[in-house]
């Protein structure tokens, strides 16, 4: 089988095209998530472990919104990520807003260009490090740059199952290809094996499996789509009656469901 001419969903090149069709990192189809999922569950934990003290670093921030909205409950963040449209739009929003304890850095962790991978702080001066469906190459690093008793916490994308009805559409818009995937290994295996490699361990963590309902076809349609070149798939026009047979085959009483799966960890710096 040919190769797709696609980038790999999440690769440098992948968020570099996304960044030129959309304004910031967000999902831009419209869903209903179940109650009691990972992200909420996310910003909760965020929540308790910032004090009016805390010195804050957020890795791969995105458009900055996480950071933003939580800027008035520490001392400081320092948020960064490897894309300059997004630093540009965060700053933008950082002005718009009047928020002053948040700085935005573009910063690549693991330009090749460093001796070797390092976060974008001193030694010993973080509390607590966050990060939302990014990376985890920084966890290598975390020891070095956070304080005794400091917390990192991570939410993670989760292994979802390969819809039935993936082979139904076109082979470059399979749900294996779509941003929204990813991957089949296991995340809590890899965070641990990630973990002790710096010589830490899990401190608590959580697994999230709740529906995500898609009532319009046109939203799966984005879905699937997402991260795609628009020139090497076609219109939603143009393929339609594929997701019309999709919903009549498949779908449940209020649409297509699919499985929204998070893997929320905590592990606690000690000196």
């Amino acid at each position: 089988m040919a190769e797709l001419n696609i980038p790999r969903a999440h690769s440098n090149s992948w968020y570099d095209y996304l960044a030129s069709i959309q304004q910031g990192y967000f999902y831009p189809w419209k869903s209903t998530i179940g109650d009691k999922n990972g992200e909420q569950a996310f910003l909760t934990l965020l929540g308790e472990r910032l004090t009016p003290e805390s010195e804050v670093l957020e890795v791969g921030c995105g458009h900055g919104e996480l950071s933003l909205d939580h800027a008035a409950y520490c001392k400081h963040i320092l948020a960064y990520d490897r894309v300059q449209s997004y630093i540009d739009l965060a700053n933008e929003t950082k002005a718009t807003r009047q928020i002053t304890n948040v700085d935005f850095i573009c910063y690549d962790a693991t330009d090749p260009g460093h001796d070797e991978m390092a976060l974008p702080v001193e030694e010993n001066s973080i509390d607590l490090i966050f990060c939302r469906r990014g990376p985890m190459h920084w966890i290598q690093d975390v020891s070095r740059v956070c304080r005794d008793g400091a917390f990192i916490i991570a939410l993670s994308p989760m292994e979802e199952p390969i819809p039935a009805w993936s082979s139904k559409l076109p082979h470059k818009m399979h749900y294996e290809n779509s941003g929204r995937h990813t991957g089949s290994g296991s995340i809590h295996q890899s965070v641990e094996n990630r973990l002790h490699q710096a010589g830490l361990t899990l401190h608590s963590g959580w697994s999230f499996d709740v529906p995500e309902v898609f009532a319009d076809p046109v939203e799966l349609y984005r879905m699937v789509t997402w991260g795609l070149p628009a020139a090497e798939i076609p219109t939603f026009e143009d393929i339609k009656y594929k997701f019309d047979s999709i919903y009549q085959k498949y779908a449940e009483t209020d649409g297509i469901v699919l499985r929204h799966c998070r893997f929320l960890w905590q592990a606690k710096i000690h000196h």
